[in-house]
């Protein structure tokens, strides 16, 4: 473990090694697992007169998405590699009004409690897919009377019953029961927020290669350290037997969870 990187570390060597945020790993999703649903609901509160604040902007996928449609889109990541990235692609884009930000709303880097990089009453919705949660502790004063904030959050996936079939180092990883609900609930309540609406999303992800199977448990158990799982080639006659002995007519069936969620600002 003491080669382990930071969060910060770990997401500037993903920038750096992929080019952005993104799953390397190929598999067939079902419908309506969330991401899209997050979008549609994010674009039902857009309008052009609005100034919109993404928590957690990555290598700015929704920037591209949502920018055009508002009087002025800021974002801002932990990220400097990511920031980099996403203001070269809204450059390309030709996207006006926009600002990129690489900053750090997180208690720990801010005094001992979190901070938006905005000034007071200066936003009218905050967005987050899959970003930051503390943001919400300091939305009631960045956020105008009337405004939003909805966010996209991944939920554990159960452990899978043929975990204990797996290499050691791929399989699942403790705390799998993390109520990513009553943490934002939470949340909420301690920025004397309330939850307006919230949804839940369980679909199957099947995967009917075993190395797209190693791509994603390596991914999931080991990006997250910023270190590397076993090489393909060892674990690979493990994850075919895996496969072999569970896999059904659509593949091998995992879960991809998500929870969506929005508060308004009184």
């Amino acid at each position: 473990m003491s080669g382990a990187l930071n969060a910060i570390q770990r997401m500037d060597a993903l920038a750096a090694g992929q080019g952005g945020f993104f799953y390397p790993w190929t598999s067939n999703l079902g419908a309506g697992d969330g991401e899209e649903a997050y979008a549609e609901l994010v674009e039902r509160h857009l309008s052009p007169n609005l100034t919109v604040l993404e928590a957690g902007c990555g290598h700015g996928p929704d920037v591209l998405r949502f920018a055009p449609q508002v009087a002025r889109y800021v974002g801002y990541d932990f990220s400097e590699g990511f920031v980099r990235i996403a203001r070269e692609r809204a450059d390309q884009a030709g996207l006006k009004d926009v600002e990129l930000i690489c900053s750090n709303s997180s208690a720990g880097a801010n005094g001992g409690r979190p901070r938006i990089p905005m000034g007071d009453a200066s936003v009218d919705l905050i967005v987050s897919r899959r970003g930051p949660t503390n943001f919400i502790l300091d939305a009631p004063r960045v956020v105008r009377p009337g405004g939003w904030l909805i966010q996209l959050n991944p939920a554990p996936s159960p452990r899978h019953a043929w975990d204990d079939e797996l290499p050691e180092d791929l399989r699942s990883e403790p705390a799998r029961d993390f109520d990513i609900a009553g943490h934002i609930s939470g949340l909420l309540a301690q920025a004397d927020l309330a939850l307006h609406s919230g949804w839940s999303f369980d679909v199957p992800e099947h995967f009917t290669d075993a190395r797209q199977l190693y791509a994603y448990l390596a991914w999931n158990q080991f990006h997250g350290l910023g270190l590397r799982a076993q090489p393909l080639e060892s674990a690979l006659p493990s994850l075919q037997a895996v496969m072999a002995k569970h896999a059904g007519p659509e593949g091998l069936d995992l879960r991809r969870r998500r929870y969506l969620w929005c508060a308004r600002i009184a």
